[in-house]
């Protein structure tokens, strides 16, 4: 078996990057429903803006019809008014009438002028205000789309410094259990003895471990003992050091 000694911090970013993705897609669905509303929103806001021109126009139109009725009034008033001048008569004979009808008529096209002019545009102003300010609030109130997650990085695999736990941890639990021993893994190669059994005994150090070590070699208990070697996933060997005469010891 060959164990990564990254294994769990691998499989904590793994779990994290998971956390990270399910906080995502439940955001960017909460922005697409504000999203939504804020559509239904703007249509709402766009049918208000239409309703309140509609009522401004349509209160123009009245007004002018009321101006309307009021000059043909007034003129029916000045009509009936009017006298025949059969002479002998002053010269500002019926100019009263005539400036009072005038008056009257350019009274109502003061009030037209303002209601179609000044009175017409502030209204307008203001539904157009009305309807900027409600699409601002709306868009506001959507906030803005949901960001994705900073990338997690990934720890590589550590192959190597796993089997080297193993060893160490190995150690401690009793010679039975099979340790990495591959010259591979191993540096700063020193041969000390021979076991009674034949065995070529090293003092070493495994590869980035300065922690000094007293065993075998995988690769020569390969040759005279194979039974007590082991094949381990990655193609490293392993000694079975219970199946030999040689302790593996930290010196």
């Amino acid at each position: 078996m060959c164990v990564d000694a990254n294994a769990g911090a691998r499989a904590q970013a793994r779990a994290q990057a998971r956390k990270q993705d399910a906080v995502h897609r439940q955001r960017a669905l909460s922005f697409w429903n504000r999203e939504a509303q804020f559509r239904r929103n703007l249509d709402r806001s766009v049918i208000g803006l239409s309703r309140d021109q509609s009522d401004i126009y349509q209160n123009a139109l009245y007004q002018a019809g009321k101006g309307r009725a009021a000059n043909q009034n007034a003129y029916v008033k000045y009509l009936r008014s009017k006298k025949v001048n059969e002479g002998g008569r002053a010269r500002k004979f019926g100019k009263a009438g005539k400036k009072a009808f005038l008056a009257k008529k350019a009274n109502v096209e003061s009030v037209l002028n303002r209601i179609y002019g000044q009175q017409g545009a502030l209204r307008q102003q203001q539904a157009l205000r009305s309807f900027r300010s409600f699409q601002g609030k709306a868009r506001e109130k959507m906030g803005l789309p949901a960001q994705p997650p900073p990338p997690v990085m990934m720890p590589p695999t550590n192959r190597l410094g796993g089997a080297l736990s193993l060893i160490q941890s190995g150690l401690s639990i009793g010679a039975s259990i099979a340790t990495i021993s591959d010259i591979r893994v191993k540096e700063n190669i020193e041969q000390i003895g021979v076991s009674e059994q034949g065995h070529n005994i090293y003092e070493f150090n495994y590869i980035g471990n300065p922690t000094r070590y007293k065993g075998v070699m995988a690769q020569d208990v390969a040759r005279t003992r194979p039974m007590a070697v082991d094949i381990l996933d990655g193609g490293l060997l392993a000694v079975n050091y219970g199946m030999i005469d040689v302790d593996m010891e930290e010196v």
